[in-house]
């Protein structure tokens, strides 16, 4: 399961965290989902591994997985296209 913030109305835009102890996609975004969400969808996941989506010991936590779970996560949203913004690890 994905922690996942969810804000705004309009075309999508999926910020990805970057990585280190105690990152989350609130720690990273906090200070411009409200603002952008006025303007945009913002949603911003809890990378797996990561903040309080669970860290499974049967997951390879790779760019494979992320990219995975990050697809998985628009399917579910229904999103077909949307911006990407990453930060550090996120935009790797």
């Amino acid at each position: 399961m994905t922690n996942y913030h969810d804000q705004g109305e309009g075309f999508p835009a999926l910020f990805l965290h970057g990585s280190g102890p105690g990152v989350s996609a609130w720690a990273n975004w906090r200070l411009v989902l409200a603002p952008l969400a006025q303007r945009m969808r913002v949603i911003a996941p809890d990378m797996a591994g990561f903040g309080c989506t669970e860290r499974r010991a049967d997951v390879r936590y790779d760019m494979e997985t992320w990219v995975a779970q990050a697809l998985g996560l628009m399917d579910a949203l229904g999103i077909e296209r949307a911006d990407v913004v990453g930060n550090s690890f996120g935009g790797a």
